[in-house]
């Protein structure tokens, strides 16, 4: 498993059909076959309430340091893994140690942001470090479970970098927005990973509602630019 990834769980089958006939309610005839013009239209109008019609969900793996910050996006609904039931290191199979993560310097002029990765030398150095940490952590976790501590108590010892699965579901309005604010260059590297994977995988399932998406010039759905980037 690779963590600040986003894998989708499921869609709404033909989303892009469901959304244009439900725009066309007030119609004779819904089911017409052509509706690209009408969902660029509603985009460009902002006719969003038609983007509720249908929804998606997405497994995202990632730690609890940036767990919180998706949870935060309170329109979605979420089941995230829970430390009361089990040990992350045992249900979750990682590529890598958790505590090797990236270690990058500290934005001169925006104190929540980073700028560029620190040099090979220095992540070696901070990693050799945080291994001998994170073995001591786990010791300590580990005895409290064997001497009979509640999972729920001995997971205030876990680190912020403890991996973590959750799925989180919503209507495509919802997610549009969400890439639109969190693929921008402002939010945290780990973070943007997620939206842009999730960005990536509705552009392939809704191909006519992201090109017009990509196309706007609404500042709120800013973060899309990356799409332009791949194409």
């Amino acid at each position: 498993m690779r963590l600040h990834t986003a894998e989708i769980d499921w869609i709404t089958p033909d989303a892009e059909k469901v959304i244009a006939r439900h725009a066309r309610v007030s119609t004779k005839n819904p089911d017409r076959e052509e509706y690209c013009k009408l969902l660029a239209y509603c985009i460009k109008h902002g006719h969003w309430s038609v983007f509720e019609q249908a929804s998606a969900s997405f497994e995202i793996s990632t730690t609890r340091a940036i767990s919180p910050q998706i949870l935060r996006h309170r329109s979605f609904t979420y089941q995230e893994l829970s430390q009361r039931y089990c040990d992350p290191h045992e249900v979750l199979d990682l590529e890598e140690p958790p505590y090797q993560f990236e270690l990058r310097f500290q934005a001169e002029k925006n104190r929540q942001s980073s700028s560029e990765k620190l040099p090979l030398y220095l992540h070696q150095e901070f990693w050799e470090k945080l291994e001998i940490l994170d073995s001591m952590i786990q010791d300590v976790y580990q005895d409290m479970l064997r001497r009979g501590v509640s999972r729920e108590c001995a997971r205030n010892i876990l680190p912020l970098y403890t991996p973590s699965r959750l799925h989180m579901a919503g209507n495509i309005r919802n997610f549009i927005h969400y890439v639109g604010l969190r693929g921008r260059e402002e939010t945290q590297l780990e973070h943007r990973k997620i939206a842009r994977a999730i960005g990536q995988t509705l552009a392939w399932e809704l191909p006519v509602i992201i090109d017009a998406v990509k196309n706007s010039d609404d500042p709120a759905l800013a973060g899309w630019e990356f799409i332009k980037q791949k194409v």
